[in-house]
């Protein structure tokens, strides 16, 4: 019943929110329940056939994906939208693909991006997009990685924040890891209210040799306080206060995470997994991790057989044997695929 009134709360507080802003701010279960009424409504509208397409995607459906963005384009191709939804799709399939399929999608993501900077030639994620492809592709299809290090500069021009971000693009792909905090940081100072830009600079202080915790809360803090309907901020404000053992903090955070986000546990599995890495205060990952699999996951945040197989870790810590093997069985069971079948090989 707490999960029925939670998600109605959610709901009535969020209908109002369009779905294009819902998947913009990375509230993909809202979206998708909007979309597909969207699409019952009118499923023949080019703008709701691009909005299934980000879903399917964003569920890793990428079939239906294309199809929902092929059909957008044939019914407006002039929408530069449209041609870059068909190029990421194509684009995400290319790089799951053998050697031949890449080449083949590499093709047509190339079409559909050109088609969508024809129309629209500042889009700073079309010019992205392209810039890893300059750098990714061979050279028998258009790869050129000295046109990919000259765009980071042109998006500089039209958004900062994600102008300072393809320059990490590039820092990393030329193994300048040592960059990436100055690149973050003037992403920062660029737009001070940019979520993204404090969560990116976050992450390089925390995750450094000799993290600076202090100053990576205080972004984290930040990010929270620009919109605390975003679950970013929060995620990474529970890890980092985890990680600096401020447990009554980390309470106060969590408590006010779902109250802001309530249909999005991440934090609780973010401070859990800190809890568990580092060794510290067992009974609250197991608590947290036991609360993170009380609602469905986000796409793109860890899933349910992730928190049982780190549930199992905690339990093998704990000396709990049994309870850790029924874990990492059942994180096994959700998925074939899971770290945890190494684990479990270990543990029996």
């Amino acid at each position: 019943m707490r999960l029925f009134l939670l998600s109605l709360v959610a709901t009535v507080l969020y209908s109002q929110d369009s779905p294009d802003t819902l998947l913009r701010e990375g509230h993909y279960k809202r979206a998708r329940a909007a979309v597909d009424s969207k699409y019952k409504a009118s499923p023949n509208d080019p703008e709701t056939l691009w909005l299934m397409s980000r879903v399917k995607q964003i569920y890793n459906d990428l079939d239906a994906a294309q199809q929902f963005a092929e059909k957008a384009v044939a019914a407006n191709p002039t929408d530069a939208r449209f041609h870059l939804r068909l190029a990421e799709v194509v684009g995400d399939k290319a790089s799951r693909a053998s050697l031949l399929g890449k080449i083949s999608l590499g093709r047509t993501f190339k079409k559909e991006l050109d088609a969508s900077m024809a129309i629209d030639p500042k889009n700073p994620d079309a010019l992205t997009y392209l810039l890893r492809y300059y750098y990714e592709a061979p050279g028998m299809i258009g790869g050129d990685k000295a046109k990919a290090r000259a765009i980071p500069d042109q998006i500089i021009q039209v958004d900062p924040v994600k102008g300072y971000f393809a320059k990490v693009i590039i820092a990393r792909y030329d193994k300048q890891d040592s960059t990436v905090e100055d690149l973050h940081r003037k992403a920062v100072e660029a737009v001070p209210t940019s979520i993204p830009a404090r969560i990116a600079l976050a992450g390089s202080l925390a995750g450094q040799s000799s993290p600076r915790m202090p100053e990576a809360e205080t972004h984290a803090r930040e990010a929270v306080k620009i919109d605390t309907t975003r679950i970013a901020g929060h995620s990474a404000l529970a890890a980092i206060l985890a990680a600096q053992e401020k447990w009554a903090d980390l309470d106060a955070a969590i408590a006010k995470a779902e109250k802001d986000v309530p249909d999005n546990l991440t934090p609780y599995y973010r401070a859990a997994n800190v809890c568990l890495t580092r060794g510290k205060d067992l009974p609250r990952a197991e608590r947290y991790f036991r609360r993170y699999l009380a609602q469905e996951n986000e796409p793109g945040s860890p899933t349910h057989a992730d928190a049982h197989w780190r549930l199992g870790l905690v339990f093998e810590k704990q000396g709990r044997k049994a309870e850790a093997i029924a874990e990492l069985q059942t994180a096994v069971k959700m998925d074939a695929n899971s770290q945890a079948k190494q684990d479990l090989k270990r543990l029996k």
